[in-house]
């Protein structure tokens, strides 16, 4: 455990900069691009211990972009104001509605 990190009762917590616009999650996560069914398009925290399902966290809808660098443009932090993102919360995908993930590197 790191020492930005207690346990009270058995439940790890996580300290947090409380002027930050991005939590990171407590979980073991991997930040992605769900480009899924039906013309839906998220980026988040894919929650590694869930393997029934994807499911994000701290996500957003990337509603739009008009820089045309397409959706791999979003892999790059220095890109990420160019797109709209709305947050949407935790969103939770069957295996089967993902046609592609995308790695980013923020």
């Amino acid at each position: 455990m790191n020492k930005d990190m207690i346990e009270i009762n058995g439940e790890t917590y996580q300290k947090v900069d409380p002027n930050a616009t991005e939590i990171k999650p407590a979980v073991d996560t991997d930040h992605i691009v769900v480009i899924a069914q039906r013309g839906w398009i998220f980026e988040g925290y894919k929650d590694k211990s869930k393997k029934d399902e994807i499911v994000l966290l701290n996500s957003n809808v990337v509603r739009s972009w008009s820089n045309g660098k397409g959706i791999g443009g979003l892999k790059d932090k220095a890109n990420k104001s160019e797109y709209t993102l709305d947050p949407i919360g935790t969103v939770r995908l069957p295996n089967e509605a993902v046609i592609a993930t995308v790695d980013l590197n923020w």
